[in-house]
């Protein structure tokens, strides 16, 4: 059975590798790292702490080694402590979270782990368990003294922080390492942001604020941290004249140049700039991925998967299975929702159907005739579907819209979820409606793509000028309401391939949730 928290104790970091399957099979949520040097583990065990000063720099190779040997446990929340590395006098560990069982890489009986645990462990389950990973055969390490580096009252960092990896981890380990008194985050604002790829998944300003925060209080409480938003490259390191320390990564360097530029334009010292190394990628799945850890290559990989259960429905019917898709015009949602029906998905276009419904000769056709003129209509009478769109969507009237979707013709589309029932259906919805979707749908799925995209693919589709496709898709819902109503999300800016290949993910789990097993 596996257990949601539990702790390392390291002493030899190079034996962590070895302890990693275990750890994967049975920590569900978060491991934390202890390590301790030789003298620190013993004085520890034996309760005879002495006031030997450490300096923090020189681990920070070692704590950049245990992150690095971490990046295949995607899984777990991987969160390495520091406190015992800048502090020798800490006699006991803290975490947040309760540890439910404590690991030695070191050969140990079960008295002086039990021994250990009562001493130096504070938060831990009552009924929190010991295992020894050591080996008879591994001698004694000679620890080795890294270079070291100078320590700062006042150090500061930026950085995007979202969903923190590995590399996130590091950059804010190192500025803990080298920091005293207060440490200072910024967190770029949303408005930052939008040139990123897939920025609408990135998570929201506050949640990575509140990320970093939690991140750092429980790897090194006895600190006092400033978590700001900042809204440009600069944030607080422009003004504040008590910084010393400006950490960046290897790739923004040239950043903390401009800082100091602009900070000398204003008559204040400079910073001394540390920089840390990227992490490379080791597990590339696709060219679309970048080179190094990144979050960029983390959203691309959230594409097709599930960013967030759906909620239990009482109130439909438990089968057929309904997945309501929504998206933007030219965002793509033919092209998945046929890619879906290959696979074995029944596909009921609500868009079809709702054309259908008005056309010459039915009731939902003579009440728009009677409310837009017939003006609307074509050379033989029938509604003209491209200028009755150009009319709504330049108005933007609530009530125009509501009427519209009131039209929709819902028996029908009961109809057809009746006649397919023996599969799982992928509805095609218009992007008006959330409310009327979600209220109808077991799950909700959304295709995305670039604004600028989208207007390339409605002028060359439809034939309209760059105006009327930028009416069009300003009209609509934003990528980012589409991201927020939704359980899974597609993006099609890319290769088919790589359309098919998100499709297939999000098939293979769906039917893997509903225990359907299709590729058995």
């Amino acid at each position: 059975m596996m257990t949601k928290t539990g702790m390392l104790i390291v002493t030899n970091p190079n034996r962590f590798v070895r302890c990693i399957p275990r750890i994967q099979r049975e920590i569900k949520n978060t491991l934390y790292i202890q390590f301790l040097t030789k003298w620190q583990y013993s004085c520890l065990k034996n309760s005879s702490l002495n006031s030997t000063k450490l300096s923090g720099p020189l681990f920070s190779k070692t704590v950049l080694s245990l992150y690095r040997n971490s990046i295949n446990m995607s899984n777990i929340d991987v969160r390495v402590l520091l406190s015992s590395i800048r502090n020798s006098n800490i006699s006991t560990i803290n975490t947040k979270k309760r540890v439910e069982v404590v690991y030695f890489d070191d050969v140990l009986n079960a008295d002086e782990m039990q021994g250990f645990l009562k001493k130096c462990v504070t938060n831990r389950s009552s009924d929190c368990q010991t295992v020894s990973l050591g080996y008879q055969e591994d001698g004694s390490v000679e620890e080795k003294i890294e270079s070291s580096g100078e320590v700062y009252d006042n150090v500061v960092l930026g950085g995007t922080f979202d969903r923190l990896h590995p590399g996130h981890k590091i950059l804010l380990s190192e500025a803990v390492l080298r920091c005293s008194k207060k440490l200072t985050v910024g967190v770029t604002n949303t408005e930052m942001l939008k040139t990123k790829k897939l920025w609408e998944l990135i998570e929201s300003c506050a949640t990575r604020m509140n990320n970093v925060r939690d991140f750092l209080e429980d790897v090194e409480p006895t600190l006092e941290y400033n978590i700001v938003a900042i809204g440009d490259m600069f944030g607080p390191t422009k003004d504040d004249p008590t910084f010393q320390l400006l950490v960046v990564s290897s790739e923004t360097v040239r950043g903390g140049d401009k800082v100091n530029e602009v900070r000398k334009d204003k008559g204040l010292k400079p910073l001394i700039v540390h920089s840390v190394d990227l992490l490379l990628n080791p597990n590339l799945e696709d060219e679309l991925e970048e080179d190094k850890i990144s979050s960029s290559t983390d959203r691309i990989r959230l594409l097709g998967r599930l960013l967030r259960r759906p909620e239990a429905r009482e109130d439909i019917p438990k089968w057929p299975y309904i997945i309501g898709m929504i998206g933007g015009t030219a965002s793509g949602k033919s092209s998945v929702c046929k890619r879906l029906e290959a696979l074995g998905a029944a596909h009921i276009n609500c868009d079809l159907i709702g054309h259908n419904i008005y056309k010459k000769g039915t009731k939902v056709y003579d009440l728009v005739v009677r409310s837009f003129g017939t003006d609307i209509l074509d050379d033989q009478q029938e509604i003209s579907r491209k200028v009755l769109a150009d009319i709504v969507f330049k108005d933007k009237s609530a009530k125009e819209r509501s009427a519209l979707a009131k039209w929709s013709h819902k028996e029908r589309i009961r109809r057809k979820i009746k006649e397919k029932a023996t599969n799982v259906p992928a509805l095609h919805y218009k992007p008006l409606k959330f409310a009327h979707c979600s209220r109808h749908c077991h799950e909700i799925w959304a295709c995305i793509i670039p604004p600028e995209e989208a207007i390339i693919r409605l002028r060359e589709r439809s034939g309209l000028t760059e105006e009327q496709a930028k009416s069009r898709i300003a009209s609509q819902p934003s990528n980012s309401i589409q991201v927020e109503n939704a359980n899974l999300v597609f993006c099609t800016l890319w290769k088919p391939e790589y359309t098919q290949k998100q499709v297939e993910r999000a098939w293979k789990e769906l039917n893997e949730r509903l225990e359907l097993n299709p590729f058995k």
